[in-house]
């Protein structure tokens, strides 16, 4: 159904501005102000669970990253310090338009890691609540909430350049 508020020559333009400042993998690899991140998803078949549906002694399995644009919304580094040694906290939000995600054919769900940055963050919670005129059909946006992981427990390889 047409909006009289939005129509869909607006949500196009609207769309292709915002191709061009954040990036959009199906027309080129550049962007403005968006970030460039890998994300991986879990692997659910190939993960090894105990009796309790839990991930085995080898951790989830995780398949090959894909390369996303995004804007990253990062909090600051908290330490903590106890018996075990010192620990480093953030929280990060990635916000991915919902447009270009249904362009690769692809949704993060809660369990996948970004890689941004140099640390790996898992999704610990998933919103599409960003509405254009408060139209359900007019979804703009998916943001992700984020906590930094650790390497050692995840099963991803890191990339390196040579």
């Amino acid at each position: 159904m047409a909006s009289r508020f939005w129509p869909t020559r607006d949500a196009d333009l609207a769309k292709h501005l915002n191709d061009e400042l954040v990036g959009n993998l199906t027309k080129d690899d550049c962007s403005i102000i968006g970030q460039e991140v890998i994300l991986y998803r879990i692997a659910p078949y190939d993960t090894k669970t105990n009796m309790y549906g839990e991930a085995g002694e080898t951790g989830k399995v995780y398949k090959a990253g894909g390369k996303l644009f995004c804007i990253v919304d990062a909090g600051d580094f908290d330490w903590n310090t106890d018996e075990f040694g010192p620990d480093t906290r953030q929280d990060v939000s990635f916000h991915f338009q919902r447009d270009m995600l249904i362009d690769v054919n692809f949704r993060p769900d809660l369990g996948d890691v970004v890689s941004w940055n140099s640390g790996y963050f898992e999704i610990n919670g998933t919103n599409e609540n960003q509405l254009i005129g408060g139209q359900t059909d007019k979804n703009w946006t998916i943001s992700c909430t984020a906590h930094l992981s650790r390497i050692n427990t995840l099963n991803i390889e890191r990339t390196r350049a040579f």
